[in-house]
């Protein structure tokens, strides 16, 4: 009878999901070998995330990834969640951590570790990309990585969620901090604005999350005088009412677009 109890344990051991076991995802360069480790998941069944940083095969920071920012998990966004590179663009290497926070319809957070020599360690700030999610590739002149996205807070706002337009929005990361400066890029901005107009002359009576993300990209653009007029022009065409337009232009005034 033992020997049948003691079998039958040994089976339920050796069935148990492979979730339970720790898992790691792994990026190096330069030197910098940055590792998060975590158990269960992927997804919402992730638990005990852990962020290690060596340098030169030495360990510089080990320490549970905050949850700040997260619903039910600090767990890995995809594939490919740890990443080193140069941010700063003086050779440096610094990591970004992509996470997924859990709940419907939400939400990546990137955090980034850079190294600070008066603690010995390394800094963390971290931002909240919303459901756009935010692509770490460099854009501009500086030689060192832009965080190229897209503005979550218009995502449900105008019209059902499927139907939300969310204008461009690029980050540097300077000073220790994310920084806003998608207005240094008119170019892709202007790219940005045409793509929301094509997609909204194609059905402007369903378009006002479109049209929302069209003219926040016009503000960032200083086209203020041109988004009102073609406002105008649809309220006249009756494809949009002026009470939608009043609330758009509020709604840009309190994000600093207006």
């Amino acid at each position: 009878m033992r020997r049948a109890v003691l079998i039958l344990i040994l089976g339920a051991l050796l069935a148990a999901p492979a979730g339970a076991a720790a898992k790691s995802v792994t990026a190096s360069a330069g030197g910098v070998r940055a590792t998060l480790s975590y158990k269960g998941g992927p997804g919402i069944t992730t638990h005990d995330e852990q962020l290690t940083i060596k340098q030169s095969g030495q360990p510089t920071y080990t320490e549970p990834v905050p949850s700040k920012g997260c619903f039910q998990v600090c767990g890995p966004a995809d594939n490919h969640p740890v990443q080193v590179t140069d941010l700063y663009g003086d050779d440096g290497e610094d990591v970004v951590l992509t996470l997924f926070t859990g709940g419907a319809d939400c939400c990546t957070v990137d955090d980034v570790y850079v190294p600070s020599a008066a603690m010995q360690s390394y800094v963390l700030d971290q931002h909240n990309f919303g459901e756009a999610g935010a692509v770490l590739k460099d854009i501009g002149p500086q030689g060192r990585p832009e965080f190229v996205s897209a503005d979550p807070d218009f995502y449900c706002q105008f019209t059902d969620c499927a139907a939300s337009g969310l204008p461009l929005q690029i980050f540097e990361f300077a000073g220790e901090r994310f920084v806003n400066v998608t207005k240094q890029y008119p170019k892709l901005i202007a790219a940005d604005a045409a793509n929301w107009l094509k997609l909204y002359d194609k059905q402007p009576k369903q378009g006002q999350g479109l049209i929302a993300a069209w003219a926040a990209d016009e503000d960032n653009l200083g086209l203020a005088a041109t988004e009102r007029t073609v406002l105008q022009l649809q309220i006249a065409d009756h494809h949009l009412s002026a009470s939608f337009a009043m609330s758009l232009q509020r709604f840009l005034t309190k994000h600093h677009y207006s």
